[in-house]
């Protein structure tokens, strides 16, 4: 069990009873003049403009406690922060405790391109998948169609000892370029439609076989040999998009690259050069 609630009732309370003296306590009568009691304006307008602790706080839990994946050591680490901080401003909090799964926490973990050239690649494990165990592993970087059963029992014999790319790189635009025209925004438009399902109304047996897919594709890969699958950061300057689930323990790695890396890998396969890469990650799970 983890304690990961901090007194989120408490704060709207004591925000609640700082504006009342701002609100009128009944409807005014048809033919009255409404009043408001501004008495307590000027203390608000004067706590955030000059008295904020806004930024000191963001500053804390970002610089100092970094991180903090739900279940993991700086998870508890903020939500014991926020209580003490809680506390110092005169509220009566309190953390509650609340049963949320195997925790996981994102341990050394490097990736480097090896083949066509030495090249460092910007990579972080995704959430609630295992690593390597501490060994380093390398093997080429492979791009596959697994969109449906069939085509991915088709292409499956392809993964053994790889690493596999599943999709093509994320339209990612490019803020220092030229403006955005038409034609860019329907590119975008379209890549939003293909990584959502394009809108397609599915019936609930529809849904179910592509939830069920999509629950054994990485089994499949695994049972094929794959070393890991691949994904886009999604984003420019090496930003990643993250995310993982307790309820969705992956059964090999999954490893999400830097966008212009990943494209590079597609750039390589489509030159007819096979990349390889080398890795190792330790991340650890545990019990909540």
């Amino acid at each position: 069990m983890n304690r990961f609630r901090a007194a989120a009732a408490s704060v709207l309370l004591a925000a609640l009873a700082l504006l009342a003296p701002l609100a009128p306590l009944h409807r005014p009568l048809a033919g009255q003049t409404p009043s408001v009691d501004t008495t307590g304006a000027g203390v608000l307008i004067d706590q955030g403009l000059t008295h904020s602790q806004v930024m000191p706080n963001l500053q804390y839990l970002t610089d100092v406690i970094g991180p903090r994946l739900t279940g993991s050591p700086a998870a508890r680490a903020a939500n014991d922060w926020t209580l003490a901080r809680f506390k110092e401003y005169g509220l009566d909090a309190h953390l509650e405790q609340w049963n949320f799964g195997g925790t996981w926490t994102r341990g050394p973990m490097w990736m480097r391109l090896t083949a066509p050239r030495a090249h460092d690649v910007a990579a972080a494990s995704w959430a609630w998948a295992p690593g390597t165990n501490g060994k380093t592993v390398s093997g080429p970087v492979v791009r596959i169609d697994a969109t449906t059963p069939e085509s991915l029992d088709a292409n499956k014999g392809k993964v053994k000892g790889a690493w596999v790319m599943l999709r093509p790189p994320s339209f990612v635009w490019n803020n220092d370029g030229p403006p955005m025209a038409a034609a860019d925004s329907e590119r975008q438009r379209a890549a939003f439609r293909g990584l959502f399902g394009g809108g397609q109304r599915l019936d609930s047996a529809a849904r179910a076989r592509l939830t069920q897919f999509n629950t054994d594709q990485p089994f499949v890969l695994r049972n094929s040999g794959a070393l890991g699958i691949l994904l886009d950061g999604g984003k420019e300057q090496d930003l990643l998009n993250m995310s993982g689930s307790p309820t969705r323990v992956l059964p090999l790695s999954q490893v999400v690259v830097a966008h212009e890396d990943y494209a590079l890998f597609d750039r390589l396969l489509g030159a007819g050069v096979t990349p390889r890469l080398e890795s190792g990650a330790a991340p650890t799970r545990g019990r909540s």
